[in-house]
């Protein structure tokens, strides 16, 4: 997915240090997004995987399924209801997003099983098991985080088209 529409809607210092030219040599982002569990629409107002305030820090509880690259990646933009869905007037308010470092949540309680498909992708089921994301790493503001993702996904779709458009003239 392309991520940095999210990064331009709700721009943070630790999202320019993170996403940096002297961090970014080597590290692969994942996105995990959508679907906490297997079954689920495609409707990211039904997300489960919740991030509960403890201090400085964000607890996440929960699981996304068919995360793309999870497994060789070093970043993860991580979309974590923040206010359960009974105290919002939309259902799309209380979402938030995350930079989760994965090599460091990979030893305090992140657990990532590949998923076997036939095709020759890299996807997998991503577990949080009161995985620690500190407070910093919160893109834009606490609650708004689906008005920055779908604001990315307007420009991937964007992409995505340009690219179809070309690709049957060389």
């Amino acid at each position: 997915m392309y991520i940095m529409g999210t990064f331009a809607a709700a721009w943070r210092p630790i999202a320019e240090d993170a996403l940096s030219p002297r961090h970014r040599l080597g590290r692969a982002p994942a996105a995990g997004l959508r679907r906490d569990r297997a079954g689920q629409r495609h409707r990211h107002d039904s997300i489960r995987t919740f991030a509960r305030r403890d201090g400085d820090h964000y607890v996440v509880n929960g699981q996304k399924v068919w995360t793309s690259r999870a497994e060789h990646s070093d970043l993860m933009l991580l979309l974590a209801r923040t206010t359960s869905r009974d105290q919002v007037a939309k259902r799309t308010d209380g979402l938030s997003v995350f930079i989760l470092e994965m090599r460091q949540a990979g030893t305090e309680g992140l657990t990532i099983r590949p998923i076997r498909t036939m095709m020759n992708h890299s996807t997998t089921e991503v577990f949080f098991d009161n995985v620690r994301v500190p407070a910093e790493n919160l893109v834009g503001e606490e609650g708004k985080g689906f008005r920055y993702i779908l604001s990315g996904m307007n420009a991937e779709r964007i992409l995505i088209a340009a690219e179809c458009v070309a690709t049957p003239n060389g």
